[in-house]
């Protein structure tokens, strides 16, 4: 059987595969839609239902991340599954091609022993990456994560701080989170995430349960605490100002310590990138020319001895 014969029958192969997982995963995220909306009709107006805590997992951690589509977990399979029929044809290819041939015949030319070495290396090289390809769609939710939890954390503390402000002003907290949102730019989380509970309250829903979903559309520990503090004034009947006012100071006291910390372990940190990166650099310029020379001397004296 030729080599392009075998390539054309794993591309049709992988085809098919692809559109009955189409076929399977489109009829389950109907069938979940369908069951989300009947729970979301059913449910009371401040029911948690009607949020995203009934989500299934993968959408709800696509909501976190910032993708809030209802297609946006199946888009991350499709793309998934697609980068890895893409990186394995890749890799079949390469095999198939006669290219991965020619790179083992000529690791075998190294001299000193490298190639029992770097064979497997050039062997699992194309099917690493075929998995690395396959797992960036994951890695790309995962670092817009990450980036939507350091906005939040960064945006927190200077909020609380103007709330707590006009708050002891003699100003609402509905009136202080108004003010503040105007001087926001469009697509800050927080701020999305503050009208959504403006949306809420208007709608007729309960501060606390709002304070609630507030927390699970963000999952930000430093607003969880903020939510769970102004649900606990608002039923002892305490003062808002001091609350906001004492959430402040604890949040900057948080990034201060978390910015001493990070400063302090610098140190340690760079230990690495200076072993990987730069030592090695400094032994190859001045030993680079006697390890090969010493290599060639091996060689010739482990040729001459078999």
């Amino acid at each position: 059987m030729s080599t392009s014969l075998r390539i054309l029958i794993v591309v049709l192969l992988w085809a098919v595969i692809v559109a009955f997982g189409y076929i399977v995963l489109r009829r389950l995220r109907q069938r979940n839609d369908a069951l989300l909306r009947f729970q979301r009709d059913t449910a009371p107006a401040d029911d948690p239902a009607r949020d995203g805590a009934s989500f299934g997992w993968l959408r709800r951690q696509m909501m976190l991340a910032g993708f809030s589509r209802p297609e946006a977990g199946f888009l991350l399979l499709v793309i998934s599954g697609l980068m890895l029929i893409v990186g394995a044809a890749c890799a079949l290819v390469f095999r198939w091609s006669g290219l991965q041939q020619q790179a083992l015949e000529g690791i075998e030319l190294v001299p000193g022993g490298l190639s029992g070495i770097l064979t497997p290396v050039a062997i699992l090289s194309p099917w690493l990456i075929t998995l690395l390809a396959a797992a960036t769609p994951l890695l790309i939710v995962r670092a817009a994560r990450r980036k939507r939890i350091m906005e939040v954390s960064r945006d927190l503390p200077l909020a609380l701080d103007l709330w707590a402000t006009l708050s002891e002003g003699g100003m609402g907290f509905d009136a202080a989170l108004d003010r503040w949102q105007k001087t926001q730019q469009p697509g800050r989380a927080l701020a999305d995430n503050c009208r959504t509970f403006q949306r809420d309250l208007i709608g007729g829903m309960r501060r606390s349960i709002a304070y609630r979903r507030m927390a699970e559309r963000l999952e930000v520990p430093a607003l969880s605490r903020f939510t769970a503090s102004m649900i606990q004034s608002e039923q002892m009947g305490s003062s808002v100002a001091e609350t906001l006012r004492l959430q402040a100071e604890d949040v900057r006291a948080e990034r201060r310590e978390k910015s001493m910390t990070f400063a302090q372990s610098l140190a340690t940190k760079r230990v690495i990138p200076l072993v990987i990166c730069f030592l090695p650099g400094l032994f190859v310029w001045p030993l680079g020319p006697f390890f090969i020379q010493l290599l060639r001397i091996v060689d010739s004296l482990t040729g001459a001895g078999s």
